[in-house]
């Protein structure tokens, strides 16, 4: 197109060809280069702007869109991931309803509600519980905790996580909160409940090798180490329950790790402790971890299915 100036800036050489509404109709117009850039980024945000949003408790709006992944995974019929399909399937349901009941509050309260703690005693099995928190070591595992937690977050509901000390996720054991609706914090949950069986069961039969290196990193820290936190040790303790929800163990039991758990307590004091003091903590609880583990072992149901 030489000596052909861009029809839109009428300033530069044009040099290439797009098609664009004018006059409410479709033309051909030959434009410079950074008009075609422009063009091209306005048809983007128009695009953005069309799609649809389904309101949710405390003012949260869910993008369908959002779940969608380039050519799916696992074989998903819309693009999303299956655990995330799975709980926004379980609650999908209830979207109208919801979006009726949070604008009759919008009417009556004008700041959201406060969230609520989701009593999960009740609610989850005591194999997938920790001190009262949902144990998601198996979903962690298999990589797809940061879904999950975009999921929750997507529907108005939050995994609170347990922390100190700049750590965050110790042990995966979480709480949930949700904004006054404890029926769709509930079905969540279930939903997520059946997520983690299912990655549990993916670690012994298409991951042993990541469940078997979880096993011996654990146990290798606790029969050795020089110095132990309370965190850490919650969070060890933790993911060696996977193993022993497995009977994989010999010379300790589920029960007995989760009374171990129990004891510990997850403000984790010692952060307040320092220098000397601290270092006494620490190695105080690293020998007797020492020598509670120096017998426990992976049993022979272990290196049969985990391909020791």
């Amino acid at each position: 197109m030489p000596n052909m100036k861009c029809e839109l800036c009428q300033k530069n050489e044009a040099q290439s060809a797009i098609n664009l509404e004018k006059d409410g109709e479709e033309q051909e117009l030959y434009v410079c280069n950074e008009c075609a850039r422009k063009e091209k980024a306005k048809r983007q945000i128009k695009r953005a702007r069309m799609r649809k949003t389904t309101a949710l408790p405390g003012g949260v709006e869910m993008s369908i869109t959002e779940f969608s992944l380039p050519g799916g995974e696992d074989g998903a019929e819309d693009g999303a991931p299956p655990i995330v399909k799975a709980i926004i399937d379980a609650v999908h349901g209830m979207v109208s309803d919801l979006a009726k009941a949070n604008e009759e509050r919008k009417k009556r309260v004008k700041a959201p509600p406060e969230k609520k703690e989701l009593n999960l005693t009740r609610a989850v099995h005591p194999a997938f519980r920790i001190n009262g928190r949902m144990h998601l070591e198996g979903i962690f595992l298999i990589g797809e905790l940061n879904q999950v937690k975009n999921a929750f977050d997507d529907l108005g509901l939050e995994l609170r996580d347990v922390s100190g000390d700049d750590m965050r996720d110790l042990a995966h054991a979480y709480t949930v909160l949700h904004p006054g609706d404890e029926g769709l914090a509930k079905r969540a949950v279930q939903a997520l409940l059946d997520q983690e069986r299912n990655a549990r069961v993916r670690l012994v039969d298409e991951m042993p090798r990541v469940l078997a290196d979880c096993a011996f990193r654990s146990l290798a820290t606790l029969k050795n180490c020089r110095l132990m936190t309370e965190m850490e040790l919650f969070d060890l303790l933790a993911t060696l329950r996977l193993v022993a929800a497995e009977n994989m163990l010999d010379g300790i039991t589920l029960a007995q790790l989760d009374s171990m758990l129990k004891e510990i307590d997850t403000s984790f004091p010692e952060t307040k402790l320092c220098g000397e003091d601290r270092d006494r903590a620490e190695a105080a609880l690293a020998d007797a971890m020492n020598e509670r583990f120096e017998d426990v072992v992976l049993n022979e149901r272990a290196e049969r299915i985990l391909g020791l």
